[in-house]
């Protein structure tokens, strides 16, 4: 396993476990094996509660109680200590599943996401998040924002490893050939809040 080779300390998921191609079943099996410490996405809410199974690949956790135990257990959020600051793992933007946040995102779209009680956090440093498939740093006043992308496989798929010691951001492509790396780039640290 490639996350081994780059010796990580801790391996995080940011929900949308459920649908899509695979097994849920098995790949519920390993996050558990692999203490992977994971958050809820929209995915896991519409699976639990039985919506929107008319999407494509949708899954079905109705005769699979290991699986629907595993992902009712998981939160919206849950905070990490990192060696450069508090981090939040959430899906979208903090408890909000269906936040969007985007490297582009500015002005009235900013200010409609629920991000203001997170950039006035100041145990908080960083927020990494997922939902949108694209992978994203971004340093706002208050807090920096990491989207490791996606791994579903008819997106751009690839993850993050995040150096928080060493402020850096190396990232990975996933395909048919296996993991690549791909790019590094520098993590900064928030913003000041003016």
């Amino acid at each position: 396993m490639r996350l081994r080779q780059e010796d990580v300390d801790q391996v995080l998921c940011v929900g949308d476990i459920a649908d899509g191609h695979g097994d849920l079943t098995r790949t519920c099996g390993l996050l558990q094996e692999h203490e992977v410490t994971c958050v809820a996405g929209n995915h896991e809410r519409w699976v639990l509660g039985e919506t929107m199974r008319s999407l494509p690949f949708a899954h079905s956790v109705a005769e699979d109680a290991l699986s629907r135990t595993f992902l009712a257990s998981l939160p919206p959020t849950v905070r990490i200590e990192t060696r450069a600051g508090t981090a939040m793992l959430c899906h979208g933007v903090g408890e909000d599943d269906m936040a969007i946040l985007r490297r582009d995102t500015r002005g009235y779209g900013l200010q409609a996401l629920p991000i203001r009680e997170h950039q006035l956090d100041e145990e908080l440093s960083f927020m990494l998040c997922g939902h949108t498939h694209e992978r994203m740093v971004r340093a706002l006043p208050g807090i920096t924002v990491i989207n490791a992308g996606t791994l579903h496989r008819e997106f751009d798929a690839g993850f993050a490893v995040v150096d928080f010691e060493g402020c850096e951001v190396h990232w990975f492509a996933v395909n048919e050939e296996g993991v690549t790396p791909t790019d590094v780039e520098p993590l900064p640290l928030p913003r000041p809040i003016c």
